[in-house]
Parts: C-alpha cells; sequence; structure tokens
C-alpha cells in the first residue's frame, strides 16, 4: 500500500471513529489538494511516452497538471460520517487554491480548464474562470466567470445570495459583488481609496460578510516596511456596505483583551474572525502572563458584543491558521500549522465548539516532503459549512 492509501485509509479510520457530542446536523466541508513533486510526477507518468507524439491527447493534458487532484469531502459533526463529494481527478480542470463552499450544496473554485484544440494551431488551449461544483457526488460543474490574475476566493454571504472577491488590479484592491446563483455584478469598487482616507500604509488580509448579509468586513493590518509609517490606531477591522459606503472600524475597544495577571503587548494584533447570529464579534487575541517572556505568547478567543457590554475569554491550545465559523454560529473550524522538528510544516484540522470551549482535532495531513518524495503533497483547506 503506497503511502497516499494509508493516508487516506488513517483517515477514513479517524473519521469513523469521531464522538458527536451535540453537534445537530453540522457539516463541515474541506478540500484536499496533491501538488506533484518532480519524483511523484514522473512516477504517475513512468508508463507514459516520452514522446509527445506517441501519447493520447489525455495524457498531454494530464501531464500539464501541477496538481494531481484535488478532493473535495464532508464530515458531519454528529456521527463523523464523511464521504467524497467532488473531485477533478480525470478531468480537463484543475482546481486552484482554496475555494468557498456554499450550504446549499455548491462549491465555487478557481479553476484552470484545458483542452485540446486542432485549429487554427493544433495545441492545448487553457482558460482561467470561476467554476461552480455541484457537491452531490455528480462531479457535475459549470463556468460562471472569467476569473482575474490575482482574485481571492469567493466569499458568500450567509444567506447564500451574494459573492464577493477581491482582486488586486493595477495597484488596487478592487471589490466586486455579485448575486447568486444569477451572477450579475452588483456593485464593483476600489478599496484602496477608502483605505486611504484611514490606512494608507494598509494591506486587507482578511474579509468576510457580516450577518445581515449587507454589509462586509476587511481586516487591515501593516506589511514590512510600511509597519513603521502606519499608526496603530488605524489597523484592525473595518466594516463595510455592499456598495462600499459607510466605512466604519471596529472599535478597539470592543472585545479587549483584559485578564487579570496578563499583559497585552501593544505590538500584537489581534484577528477578526467574523461575526454569529446573534450580533457577537469574534476574535483570536494574545496576551502574556505576567513576569514572563514573550515567548510564551498565549492565543485566546474573544466573543464581545458589539454594545462592548458582554465579554466571554477562552484560551486556545495554539494560534489559528484561518477560522470559518459555523452558520449557527457554535462551532469554530480552523487550521493549525504545526511545525515539525524537520522544519516542515503540518497541517492538522480541528473544530472549537464556542459554548463549550472544547477542541477536537479531526486529522492531519503529512508535512510537505521534498522533490524527491515519489508521492505528492498533500495540502488542506477549509471551504465552508453546509446544513
Amino acid at each position: 500500500m503506497t503511502n497516499t492509501l494509508k493516508f487516506l485509509a488513517g483517515l477514513l479510520a479517524v473519521v469513523c471513529l469521531l464522538p458527536g457530542g451535540g453537534a445537530g446536523s453540522q457539516t463541515l466541508v474541506y478540500s484536499l489538494s496533491y501538488e506533484e513533486t518532480h519524483a511523484s510526477f514522473m512516477a504517475h507518468f513512468s508508463g507514459v511516452s516520452p514522446f509527445p507524439g506517441l501519447r493520447t491527447q489525455q495524457e498531454n493534458l494530464g501531464m500539464l497538471r501541477n496538481h494531481r487532484k484535488t478532493e473535495i469531502y464532508f464530515l458531519r459533526l454528529a456521527d463523523g460520517e464523511g464521504s467524497l463529494l467532488f473531485s477533478d481527478e480525470g478531468t480537463n480542470l484543475e482546481i486552484m487554491g482554496p475555494g468557498s463552499a456554499s450550504s446549499a450544496g455548491k462549491a465555487y473554485v478557481r479553476a484552470i480548464w484545458r483542452e485540446w484544440r486542432p485549429e487554427p494551431v493544433p495545441g492545448v488551449n487553457a482558460e482561467t474562470a470561476v467554476y461552480e461544483l455541484r457537491l452531490d457526488g455528480s462531479n457535475k460543474f459549470r463556468r460562471i466567470l472569467d476569473a482575474q490574475v490575482n482574485q481571492g476566493p469567493a466569499l458568500l454571504n450567509p444567506q447564500g445570495t451574494k459573492a464577493a472577491f477581491q482582486d488586486f488590479v493595477a495597484g488596487k484592491y478592487v471589490v466586486s459583488i455579485y448575486s447568486v446563483p444569477g451572477w450579475r455584478l452588483l456593485h464593483q469598487w476600489d478599496l484602496s481609496r477608502l483605505m486611504n482616507t484611514q490606512c494608507r500604509f494598509c494591506t486587507p488580509v482578511n474579509s468576510g460578510w457580516m450577518q445581515d448579509g449587507k454589509r462586509l468586513w476587511v481586516e487591515l493590518t501593516a506589511v514590512g516596511d510600511d509597519e513603521d509609517a502606519t499608526s496603530a490606531d488605524a489597523l484592525g477591522a473595518y466594516i463595510f456596505s455592499e456598495d462600499g459606503s459607510g466605512m466604519d472600524r471596529i472599535s478597539p475597544e470592543i472585545g479587549a483583551l483584559r485578564l487579570n495577571g496578563y499583559v497585552h503587548p501593544q505590538y500584537i494584533e489581534r484577528q477578526f474572525l467574523g461575526q454569529l447570529p446573534n450580533g457577537s464579534y469574534v476574535f483570536e487575541d494574545f496576551a502574556v502572563q505576567k513576569g514572563k517572556s514573550l515567548s510564551e505568547l498565549a492565543p485566546f478567543v474573544v466573543i464581545a458584543a458589539p454594545d462592548a457590554k458582554s465579554l466571554s475569554v477562552a484560551p486556545l491550545k495554539f494560534a489559528l491558521g484561518r477560522g470559518v465559523l459555523s452558520p449557527s454560529g457554535r462551532y469554530l473550524a480552523y487550521i493549525e500549522n504545526r511545525q515539525t522538528p524537520g522544519y516542515r510544516t503540518e497541517q492538522h484540522l480541528w473544530v472549537r465548539d464556542l459554548a463549550s470551549s472544547e477542541d477536537r482535532e479531526l486529522f492531519s495531513v503529512p508535512a510537505p516532503g521534498p522533490a524527491t518524495s515519489a508521492e505528492p503533497n498533500v495540502s488542506l483547506s477549509v471551504l465552508g459549512w453546509l446544513n
């Protein structure tokens, strides 16, 4: 049995052994992408002719892929049941990077479609676009939009009626809002122009929708040399109407981390994770115990009411790689990027019950191997939740 097959068998065993814990019908959607190493590519095509003219068209197309396959799975928290929903293996479609899943059972990804065209000049034609994938096991998909070079993943509002994209075009951050499922352009605006009024040297790092499905939040930070030119008072999460109007900052006083015996370093930025259905804000923040070094900085989940009148704080085992809230607001799925003794990054998928502060590790994927590894490197992404 190959290492990949052993990994998948182990993954299935872990999934089947997961406890319930009152998770209801919450179902997590995630993807596994298998990127070829030089050695795995050579092993995969060891039986294929080295001469293009002696290969089939499908073999020629397959050898152009960077990823052998990307697979999308569901995992139901209540009973640990999981199954494959979609795979691009053996198709002309190659999924590029993470995507987003909607509660309606569809995923939206940036992907390349390759096909052989005999004319006007014989050769492979490749087009990058945004695709809608059906998460019902049928492996059906459809092209919905042209993709931009620096386009981020689709951000779906909680109602599943709108999608936002953030592009970096000609030195500007551009936000585009589309209707779903019609994919009609509703709004397009220059985020950079609005940023310049509050945080000129900032860079957007995270974004999402507020619970009303009509406003978006964007988290701004300073990177590299811009840190010296940016006031710490300007950093943080900002809320915009979907047409780009009504820019409003989430006050640093809301959810400010205050714990007896702990100090919050001034230069440490908190991370906005999103809004719960009851309107509360969720943050990841950091503090260090008095008398201890900053190397022992500890992460916390902070849940705060918008009026700052209520606050709950719970410790985290480690800093989050990325957090995705469930539609109910009870669960937070996140990826731990764990450093191995060999200084490689191993990805672990966790779910936190925000009501009980219980963390459950669902599974992990192997750390990336060297170019000589005969197995593809596996990367993990959280796409969203199904109801």
